[in-house]
């Protein structure tokens, strides 16, 4: 995948893969997909991304890209206040509207440090996918209410980049994971010599 990196935030990157692995697999297991299910579960799922970034964030204060960390936090924000929003209002067109609204933001971020930090930060390059996936789901969102669907066509649309977005960085994070646990088995040998 080329960057290697043994401090990469691959931990962050597992928690939301996971949380988009749960959140897509709800989707299409849960038997009642009503307003309030789709509410709590939509909003459990972008505050937990929220965190998650907010995770990779801290990581990127380090880094040498700038103007990386105040947007991450601000995207991590962002997803944390929609998904609260969501899960305490409970309504459609607020799930799609501050749903999509944090999707938007978070997709464009993560394609504008795609562009500008992926051979730099190693998350970053998976960005393309995952940014893309999110706008593409923002844009959804409120088409599939404006059509006449209900809590289930909206569940289909945030459930379905779910899922590509956790595959993707399930591969990543593990992948990060592995780079890290190699590279510090080498240092580890040379402190006993």
């Amino acid at each position: 995948m080329g960057v290697k990196n043994p401090v990469a935030p691959w931990t962050p990157v597992l928690l939301r893969s996971a949380a988009a692995a749960v959140y897509g697999l709800l989707s299409i297991f849960w038997p009642t997909q009503d307003t309030t299910f789709v509410s709590i579960a939509g909003g459990l799922y972008l505050l937990v991304t929220g965190v998650a970034m907010w995770r990779v964030a801290a990581v990127a204060g380090a880094g040498e890209v700038p103007g990386l960390r105040p947007l991450l936090l601000a995207e991590s924000a962002l997803y944390a206040v929609a998904g609260i929003l969501i899960a305490a209002l409970q309504d459609n067109w607020v799930f799609a509207l501050a749903g999509g609204a944090a999707l938007a933001v978070g997709g464009v971020v993560e394609l504008m440090f795609w562009i500008r930090a992926r051979s730099r930060f190693l998350p970053a390059r998976d960005w393309l996918i995952t940014g893309v996936t999110s706008i593409g789901a923002a844009v959804l969102l409120p088409v599939v209410l404006q059509m006449g669907l209900d809590a289930r066509a909206l569940l289909g649309v945030s459930g379905g980049s779910a899922v590509i977005i956790a595959v993707i960085l399930a591969t990543s994070g593990f992948g990060a994971r592995h780079d890290a646990r190699q590279s510090a088995a080498p240092r580890a040998a040379d402190a006993v010599n």
